[in-house]
């Protein structure tokens, strides 16, 4: 299989020398799409980009080029290529002065959207183009009025982030209703209603799905109101229901390394890992790709979204356990997160990848040396890594060792009060003993610390919030399935299966051991029925993964 990935060749990983701190559970979490608070990267105003969808808004102009930009300024403003959509409708705006549609976009580009707020400074700037985009409004142009008049509301000086999200989720609303076949108005209306969710408002979600019901009856290709029904769907709590689309969202927009990697968000949350894995290893081929062809410089991870479409990647690698893949992912990111890019990126990244070496390279995991410059998450990270790798040694005293270095960790990140290192901490110790106690044949004194593992991981990181990519690699309640089993406990390493797979469906580990429960219960049918799944999820040898492993 060939990977979009441009990896190196593979790394004898020694410890990383990172500079500054960082906490490894917050990347990821907050945003729905977790994009990082970069400052704004330039963008080449002369390239016009392709596959980014085939929007058409028209414009209050009759200049052709002014309209092909403003066009680009649509299609790129919903493929969140940021930076990007804000020069093209500058550029639109510059071939057009007196284009109101064309000011309108570019107001809109300077305002807060679902992944991230702005300053008040840009809103003054956003509100001052908005009243000039409102002086140009044609006799009779009641839309893009409506769409300017909008923006004067949200951008009203006064206003908290909270009061302007909801009053312009509102104006764009009524919009709709005046408007209600009008495609372009209705993505706009949806985006605008889906942002309050930002900040965990998830009030607009059943009016954004019920226009994008229209929307997509209407238009089933159309490529921003498929991206905002994963995203709505995903706050409503059925992501699958987006399946259909998700699955198309690439091939209509192959050059939008966002929109390749919102399929992602579906695929996670229905358990199809590995082309979580597959499409975020385009999507970062094609961030590559944008930075050649913008002339950007400095490091791959100075990006808006290439840490959070990393970080999905090789959680999905890791949950099919694709071992090929995963170990790409993890040589890939001292590549990508250099010392020149920011601290907190390289840290998180390069501790979490750390896991995948202690799974599927542990000679590697055990060549890792300490350094005491080392940032505390990749201390707990390179532990916990060694832990894994021991475990594959079946050597229980040494995964005792680490787990207690985990402990000392774990008292240390709580007096700094670095919440989410202890939360990291906590479960990587937990989980380690557990696995230390599963090797040593006491799987009785396994159970009890899966469990407490289990509890810290689902009360640190819910899945209903924590998916994107979930700040632990797997779900733990499937080592208490495994403990219970080995225990002769088919009927609770049943349910503790059942229960696991519910927030983490189809992984193939939790599969395999609830068909191992079920086939010692005599519910054979049943049994070979979750084993044919499991083996369909897992990209490698299911046999050759351990109880005491799993």
């Amino acid at each position: 299989m060939k990977f979009a990935l441009a990896l190196g060749a593979a790394l004898a990983l020694a410890a990383p020398s990172i500079a500054g701190s960082a906490d490894p559970s917050a990347a990821g979490i907050g945003f729905i799409c977790g994009a990082e608070n970069t400052g704004a990267v330039a963008a080449n105003p002369a390239a016009m980009l392709q596959g980014v969808g085939a929007e058409h808004m028209a414009a209050d102009t009759t200049n052709r080029e002014a309209q092909a930009w403003f066009d680009e300024g649509v299609r790129l403003y919903h493929a969140f290529n940021h930076e990007e959509a804000k020069a093209a409708f500058a550029k639109a705006v510059q071939l057009d002065p007196a284009c109101a549609l064309c000011a309108w976009g570019q107001s809109l580009g300077l305002g807060a959207t679902l992944n991230y707020p702005v300053s008040a400074e840009q809103t003054a700037q956003a509100l001052e183009i908005a009243n000039r985009a409102a002086g140009l409004v044609k006799p009779g142009d009641e839309k893009t009025k409506g769409l300017v008049a909008a923006l004067q509301v949200r951008y009203r000086p006064g206003l908290s982030k909270t009061q302007s999200d909801k009053l312009y989720g509102q104006a764009m609303d009524a919009l709709v209703r005046r408007f209600p076949t009008d495609d372009n108005i209705a993505t706009a209306a949806v985006h605008a209603l889906l942002i309050p969710a930002r900040a965990d408002d998830y009030s607009g979600v059943p009016r954004s799905e019920e226009i994008l019901k229209a929307v997509l009856a209407r238009s089933p290709d159309d490529v921003a109101a498929i991206h905002y029904d994963i995203h709505a769907t995903e706050f409503a709590g059925h992501a699958g229901q987006a399946l259909p689309y998700a699955e198309r969202l690439e091939a209509l927009a192959p050059g939008a390394s966002h929109l390749v990697h919102m399929g992602a968000h579906t695929f996670m949350r229905v358990g199809q890992y590995e082309q979580v894995a597959l499409v975020d290893a385009r999507a970062l081929k094609i961030d590559a790709d944008l930075q050649k062809l913008m002339d950007r410089k400095g490091p791959l991870s100075s990006q808006r979204y290439y840490q959070h479409n990393f970080l999905f990647g090789l959680s999905g690698a890791m949950l099919a356990g694709d071992a090929a893949l995963a170990l790409k992912y993890a040589d890939h990111a001292p590549l990508a997160f250099t010392e020149a890019g920011p601290a907190d990126k390289r840290v998180t990244v390069l501790s979490r990848s750390l896991i995948a070496y202690g799974r599927y390279a542990p000679e590697r995991a055990l060549a890792m040396t300490d350094a005491a410059s080392d940032p505390r998450a990749v201390r707990i990270y390179r532990h916990y890594a060694r832990g894994e790798a021991l475990a594959t040694r079946g050597d229980a005293a040494a995964v005792g060792r680490e787990s207690a270095a985990l402990e000392a960790l774990r008292i240390e990140a709580t007096a700094a009060h670095e919440t989410g290192n202890a939360q990291i901490a906590e479960i990587a110790r937990d989980v380690l003993a557990g696995r230390a106690a599963m090797i040593a044949g006491k799987p009785d004194a396994a159970a009890p610390l899966f469990a407490a593992a289990s509890r810290a991981q689902e009360k640190a990181f819910p899945v209903f919030d924590n998916f994107d990519p979930p700040p632990w690699w797997y779900p733990v309640r499937r080592s208490l399935a495994a403990a219970d089993l080995k225990a002769g406990r088919y009927g609770a390493a049943a349910e503790e299966a059942q229960r696991s797979l519910k927030d983490w469906p189809q992984d193939a580990l939790a599969l395999k051991v609830l068909a191992e429960a079920e086939k010692a219960q005599g519910k054979a049918a049943a049994a070979a029925g979750h084993l044919a799944e499991a083996r369909r999820a897992w990209r490698g040898d299911l046999s050759k993964v351990p109880l005491d492993l799993t």
